[in-house]
Order: C-alpha cells, then structure tokens, then sequence
C-alpha cells in the first residue's frame, strides 16, 4: 500500500492505471498503429510573390539585450534563407538605397524589423532539510534561474508599405544546480527561449505532420473478420501500405464496415491517392452520415487546396545566379551565327568564381543545344595568360586575337558589375571574324545576381 500512498490522490491514481495500461497494450500489440504523413502548407502571411526580403537589425532598449538582438537579427536571417524561397537583401543595402534616394521597392519586396519587448531574468536560492539513516539533520541547498523574453517582428512590403503579417511571441527557460556557478550564463538562456519558432512558417510554406490513427472495428464479431482487420493493422505497422490498402479494401467490400472503409481512406492518403481517398470517404459518409468522415473529407479537400497554393503561388525560389544564367544562355543562342564556335570568356576583375559558375552553366546549356564550345583546357591557358599579361581588363583586340587562336569564331564575354542588389551579370558577344559586337546586356532585372 504504500507505493499507492506515494501516488497522492484517486484522481491521480487513476491516470497513472490508465497510462500503464496504454503501454502495455501498446506493448501487446492490442492498439491499432498510428502513421504520421506531412503535408504542405502556405505561410501564415500572404507573401506570395516576394522574393526579396530585407532584415534589419532587431531593436532593443533592455539592459543587456544588445547580444540577444544580434543573435534574434541572424537567426532570422538564416531561417528564411533556409526556407529556399527568398533572396536576403542585408540591412546596410537598405541603409545605402535610402540614403541614394533610390526607389527601394526596385530592388526589395518586404522588410522584416523586429523589437526585444521584454527580458526577464530571477534567481532564487532553495533550502530543504532531511535526515539521514542516523537521525542526522542535512540541508540541502539549490539554485534556479529563470528567464523569459518576449520580442515582437513586423514583415512590410516596400512597394506600398503595407502590413504583411506582425507577431508577439513568448519564450522562458529554465536552469537548476546545485551551485551558483553552475547555473548558465542569461545571455545563453535567452538564446534557447525560442521565440522565432514560427517565423518560418508565418512567411513561407513548409510542412506540418498529420497523424492517423488506423481504427478497429468491436461491433462485428465475426472472428475472421477480427483476424483480418488485426493482419491488415500489421500491414501497417511494417509500412506495407499498399499491402494493407487492398486488404482494407476487401474488408470494407465483404462486411460493409465503416472503420475498415475509413482505413481503407487512410491508406490511398498514405501512398499518395488523395482523390481515392475522398471517394472512400465519401461512400462511408453517404453510407454512415458518421460526422469522422464528413470531417476527414473536409481536411483532406484543404490539404488538396494547400497544395496547390504552394506549389502555384510560392513557387522555389530561384537562385539569382540561376536565373541570370538562364536568360544568358536564351540571348546568346538567339544572336549566335549559324555554325557557331563559341568561347566564354570570363573578364570580370571580381566575383570571378561567380562567373565561372555562369560559364560552367551555359557550356552545359549549350552542349545540350548542339551549339559547339571551344575546349575548356585550351581555354583556361589562354584566359590565364590573359589576365597575367593584362591585369585582369582585357581588350576587345586582345580577346578576338586570342580567340582566332582558340579555333572560336564567336566569343562571349562575361563580366559582373554593382555589388548586392545592385550587381549585375554583364554579357557581350562578338563576332571574331568581322570584329562586331552582336549584342550587349542591358541593367534590367533579368541580370540579377
């Protein structure tokens, strides 16, 4: 009796009886499983459209904040760059466009600012006394800390300055030791409050678990059909899926039973037939009126939906240099000569592993387009002797010599110009044998980088 004295009152007697019982059954195998799926969701706030999104430094007037602001300020930086869906624009560009007077809007969708509400921080000493074996009177001694802080952050857009979304968010921790110096630093302690938990999902897609619990039928007590629904289930549990759908499928069929139709639904949305699925429940709830399946119709239809939100509204972003590329290879391939021998030259003087990789991606479009490149290692040699003999800026005479000697009879040039937002791919192609440029980028936007 007295381990049951220890558990305190009936109430919590009881749920501790249930709990062990929950396990054991578990344990036994007498449960039905559970699957969890993930499926997609839109962000919190509308931020279909942007691509570009500026973080300024988060505020702070706390005594000793300055160190959590600059942590919240990167944190949120990587967690959106994180997402794949955005471009960060740093806060000094912003600076720097403002005080230009140039139209921020041209080159940043939405500004992220954030503000350190609150922090707390407690410390309390706690004393308890025992005896010993021997009657001997001990004090025990412990130390807790206690933290919270509380931000919140605002997402604009630039074009019009509207409210895209704000957000307060909470965070605590907690810290015990058996000595002072033991207990970690506040400034750690707040690093770990978590208050940025949702920001990816207030501004871009992700994913979120669903559960299913598998159901078991008690109201027939045919023992075959018993003996199959707990096969089935084990289908389930080794994730033989499709294995299980075609036995709930059967069972449904054979004995018209909701649970084993509603399984039945729970395994096409498990190997990915969301339409089979709703058809299932559909027949369940015709059949049944059975409000679980009217609700799981119902959650199943917003998932089709956010799915499609996702994938037509915030599509991956792509990746500037990517994009650049692409629309480099499309203007070259519609201004090359027939029978083209093209060189790609990289003549930037910086960023010149960013123009290689521009270089690298159009040799590979173009070998894909059967248009003909001049090999890469005669080129190298040649593009090194270049810049050794001209410091990096070479002419337009220079290049076309070296080209003749290459075997090229077209050349494009690359170059990179601006720095940040501002930068730009530049791309000239010139015919070797007249000596002419064919074309010549220009400042718009598809020349990003």
């Amino acid at each position: 009796m007295s381990f049951w004295r220890n558990c305190g009152n009936l109430t919590t007697r009881k749920v501790m009886i249930f709990g062990m019982l929950a396990v054991l059954l578990a344990f036994c195998g007498c449960m039905p499983p559970k699957i969890s799926m993930m499926v997609d969701r839109p962000p919190v706030w509308n931020t279909g459209g942007m691509k570009r999104i500026a973080v300024m430094q988060f505020e702070n007037s706390r005594p000793g904040g300055g160190d959590i602001a600059n942590h919240l300020t990167q944190q949120s930086i990587t967690m959106i760059q994180g997402t794949g869906h955005f471009t960060i624009v740093s806060s000094d560009e912003v600076d720097r466009l403002e005080r230009s007077g140039e139209s921020l809007a041209n080159h940043v969708d939405a500004i992220l600012t954030g503000k350190i509400m609150n922090i707390t921080a407690d410390d309390k000493v706690h004393t308890s006394q025992s005896r010993d074996k021997d009657g001997n009177l001990i004090t025990y001694t412990s130390y807790t800390r206690d933290v919270s802080l509380e931000i919140s952050y605002t997402l604009h857009r630039t074009r019009d300055g509207s409210l895209v979304g704000t957000a307060t968010r909470n965070g605590s921790q907690r810290a015990t030791s058996s000595s002072s110096s033991g207990l970690p630093a506040v400034s750690q302690m707040l690093r770990n409050c978590n208050v940025l938990r949702s920001l990816v999902s207030d501004v871009a897609p992700h994913k979120v678990r669903v559960d299913r619990q598998i159901m078991a039928d008690k109201s027939n007590k045919d023992k075959v059909f018993q003996e199959s629904m707990k096969t089935a289930a084990k289908q389930v549990e080794l994730r033989n899926y499709r294995a299980a759908l075609t036995s709930y499928q059967q069972l449904s069929e054979q004995h018209n039973s909701f649970a084993a139709l509603m399984n039945l639904a729970t395994m096409q949305e498990a190997v990915g037939d969301i339409p089979g699925a709703i058809a299932s429940l559909e027949k369940a709830e015709a059949e049944t009126g059975n409000p679980a399946a009217s609700a799981r119709i119902a959650e199943l239809r917003q998932i089709v939906a956010d799915k499609e939100t996702v994938k037509t509204v915030h599509k991956e972003a792509v990746r500037p240099i990517e994009k650049a590329s692409a629309h480099a290879v499309s203007e070259a391939i519609s201004h090359l000569p027939d029978g083209a021998r093209v060189w790609i030259l990289n003549n930037s003087n910086n960023e010149r592993e960013l123009v290689s990789s521009v270089a690298d991606n159009m040799t590979s479009s173009f070998i894909q387009n059967g248009i003909t490149t001049v090999d890469r290692e005669n080129i190298k040699l040649i593009e090194s002797e270049l810049m050794q003999q001209f410091s990096g800026s070479v002419s337009d005479d220079d290049i076309l010599n070296a080209g003749r000697q290459a075997g090229a009879n077209t050349i494009i040039i690359l170059a990179v110009s601006g720095t940040g937002s501002m930068r730009r791919l530049q791309m000239r192609v010139l015919d070797v044998e007249r000596g002419v440029p064919l074309f010549q980028s220009d400042t718009g936007n598809n020349w990003e980088m």
